[in-house]
């Protein structure tokens, strides 16, 4: 995750300053012009802020692009995808990139506590939609690593309102019985998110892995994995875009021959943006 962030902020810098530059020569007349809010409170837990970018000429059918990090659901920052949201920010979308609650503190915050999270951002910036001029009901849920696997289980199984249309999940583990059963540090981190070993209580790694709830219906989902990841080993993207594809469910896997849970490397970056950029286009019309 840390390899990504370093990654996309030097090369997304490139591409941000030229057209930031060329702004201060034009006239926006009574459009909106971008906008950011930092550390907006969504909820009473001090994990539960976000900063938000929101760009110029916007109404209240701008789409929203809501980045979830990594750090094993027990650590990160939203601070590791800001510069890929000032990003979106550019290409017309309202960017959203949220902390949420840690497993492995004193309130233990198994879960569901995460994807409640996430829910409660949604809803906080749907009730914000006329005063910040987005849409309230069109969001693509982007995550790497732990908020992959946040992004793919809250739009399969958690968006009862229906607001996620898209889900673009890095490296995120889809299959929890698989993470539980492996090596002893996944073992363990999967046992802080979930509150029991997966020997325990095997059902809760059933009921939280994203691949147990796709259908003929999930949303379209656009995956990225590299093929060295010895963290959350790639078969995890291709088993589940197998059953999506079975199912008929719209879905693309980017496999990288030479990446590991990183995903992406500076190789890589110019059509990672471009692949995301165009799925969320097609997705969030």
């Amino acid at each position: 995750m840390e390899k990504f962030t370093t990654l996309i902020t030097g090369f997304l810098f490139l591409l941000i300053i030229s057209p930031a530059c060329k702004k201060a020569t034009v006239d926006p007349g009574p459009a909106l012009v971008s906008q950011d809010y930092l550390n907006v409170s969504y909820g009473a837990n001090i994990r539960n802020t976000f900063d938000i970018y929101l760009p110029e000429k916007r109404d209240v059918k701008t789409p929203v692009v809501l980045l979830i990090h990594g750090g094993s659901w027990f650590e990160g920052d939203k601070s590791a995808f800001t510069d890929l949201a000032k990003y979106w920010r550019e290409k017309g979308f309202a960017a959203v990139t949220m902390n949420y609650r840690f497993t492995n503190t004193p309130e233990k915050n198994i879960h569901p506590a995460q994807v409640n999270d996430i829910a409660k951002a949604i809803d906080f910036i749907a009730s914000k939609s006329t005063e910040w001029k987005v849409s309230g009901d069109k969001f693509a849920l982007q995550g790497a690593s732990a908020g992959g696997h946040l992004a793919l289980l809250y739009t399969y199984k958690y968006d009862a309102a229906n607001k996620v249309k898209s889900v673009i999940s890095m490296a995120g583990p889809t299959d929890l019985t698989v993470i539980g059963s492996a090596g002893p540090a996944q073992a363990q981190v999967a046992q802080w998110l979930l509150g029991s070993t997966i020997q325990a209580n095997p059902a809760a790694y059933v009921e939280a892995s994203p691949i147990t709830h796709v259908n003929a219906g999930s949303k379209p989902t656009l995956l990225f994995h590299g093929k060295l990841d010895v963290v959350v080993p790639f078969q995890q993207s291709q088993d589940l875009k197998n059953r999506l594809t079975q199912l008929g469910a719209v879905n693309k896997l980017v496999l990288y021959e030479d990446t590991g849970h990183e995903v992406v490397n500076v190789n890589h970056m110019a059509s990672f943006l471009a692949e995301c950029e165009s799925w969320l286009r097609l997705h969030l019309k």
